[in-house]
């Protein structure tokens, strides 16, 4: 005897198969989709690439200690040991508030200065160059320490301050090699001559070139906008990173003393053709 198939039962098979069809699909279009692209990471080994602050940040809750020492000029010959027996240092706290922005203090025996700053990521590099760089601000206010050079006058506390703000514009080429632009501007609330301007704008050059998995070679130059004097220079500086586990090392030869931004920036005086040169290094650990 021949049964013909309810039209209720048959609607439930058709739907039933179509669900199943559908359902394919999707699983064949997941395959075919690509992966979200992600942010771009580890441009830089540390915060700094040598001298001028890079696009990293520590963490969420991580502080990030790095010392730092700056011998005396090499050409001074065998007598300081070729600058060694001259230094300068710097300590330097930064903690992360979020993944993107972080707190830090400072302080140089170097003009024995106080630094203040603020770093904060604007825009992260994405993988599949939909954001092509990262763009990373960065302002910190510095107080100079010295005694008053007149002491008899009145000296007010605003005219220790000066102030710089940057933008850090950074790329990740490749696994080995990343760049950095960083245009500056920085203040000085006293200057030493009425000829000299209290503002003054520089361009920096940056970049790293890994040769293994834990060392790379950086350099940064940074060009006064302004111009130069008679006695200030551009800041050239080539270095070393090593990553030693939960250190990061970094060897370096500058034509700059200080290791605050207003220094090397503006008061850059060595000059390597003279071999006007310091030897330094930095020295970073990070608490969680």
């Amino acid at each position: 005897m021949v049964r013909f198939i309810s039209p209720f039962w048959l609607a439930i098979v058709l739907f039933g198969l179509q669900s199943y069809s559908s359902l394919g699909q999707s699983l064949l279009d997941a395959l075919d989709t690509e992966p979200t692209a992600h942010a771009v990471t580890a441009t830089f080994k540390d915060t700094r690439v040598i001298n001028m602050q890079s696009n990293e940040t520590p963490g969420a809750g991580v502080l990030h200690f790095v010392i730092a020492h700056r011998f005396g000029r090499i050409n001074e010959g065998a007598y300081s040991l070729w600058g060694l027996d001259n230094a300068s240092m710097r300590m330097g706290f930064d903690y992360g508030l979020t993944d993107r922005w972080t707190l830090g203090v400072g302080r140089s025996t170097f003009q024995k200065t106080y630094e203040a700053s603020m770093k904060g990521k604007l825009f992260l590099q994405k993988s599949d160059n939909s954001v092509p760089v990262s763009v990373t601000y960065y302002g910190v206010i510095m107080a100079n320490g010295l005694r008053w050079q007149e002491p008899d006058r009145e000296n007010l506390f605003s005219s220790r301050l000066s102030y710089v703000n940057q933008l850090i514009v950074t790329r990740k080429i490749n696994d080995r090699t990343s760049l950095a632009v960083v245009p500056s501007f920085i203040h000085r609330n006293l200057v030493d001559i009425t000829s000299k301007s209290n503002d003054q704008w520089t361009l920096g050059l940056g970049g790293r070139h890994k040769l293994t998995h834990r060392v790379s070679i950086n350099s940064e130059y940074h060009f006064l906008v302004n111009g130069l004097d008679e006695e200030t220079t551009n800041s050239l500086s080539l270095g070393v990173d090593i990553e030693t586990g939960g250190h990061v090392f970094q060897l370096h030869i500058t034509n700059s003393q200080g290791m605050f931004e207003r220094a090397f920036l503006t008061e850059t005086t060595g000059r390597w053709l003279d071999g006007d040169l310091f030897f330094g290094f930095n020295l970073s650990r990070v608490f969680s």
